[in-house]
């Protein structure tokens, strides 16, 4: 089937990817509201990410969604990035965390730290 017009129109990119290694309704409340709380402390409401669910992360196959930034909680990645780092990959930047109930208080300020260096001055 041949399509009118060969061009596409409109491309969107998702400002922010969450890569959980649990499926969201396995979280408790605290840690959905911890998840809530990060991306508010950086002027993203919840409802405005995309979420995906990856215990093992392959970077190239976020692509689809065209993120700009990743945020990865716990889950494994293929490629080899540090925790708490703004790191780029794939023409995105990603910053890798602990999983939700993993993150105490000395792993939230690296985290804030990382997140203050990837969305800039908050």
């Amino acid at each position: 089937m041949s399509h009118l017009f060969q061009e596409d129109l409109y491309f969107f990119t998702n400002p922010v990817i969450v890569v959980l290694c649990r499926h969201w309704e396995s979280y408790s409340g605290e840690e959905q509201l911890l998840l809530q709380k990060i991306l508010t402390s950086v002027k993203i409401d919840i409802s405005a990410i995309q979420m995906v669910v990856q215990p093992s992360v392959d970077f190239e196959s976020l692509l689809v969604y065209s993120p700009a930034r990743v945020l990865v909680f716990g889950s494994d990645t293929r490629e080899e990035i540090g925790l708490y780092e703004e790191t780029p990959a794939q023409g995105f930047i990603v910053i890798r965390a602990d999983d939700l109930r993993d993150l105490d208080e000395p792993k939230k300020k690296k985290l804030w730290n990382a997140l203050r260096q990837m969305f800039g001055p908050i």
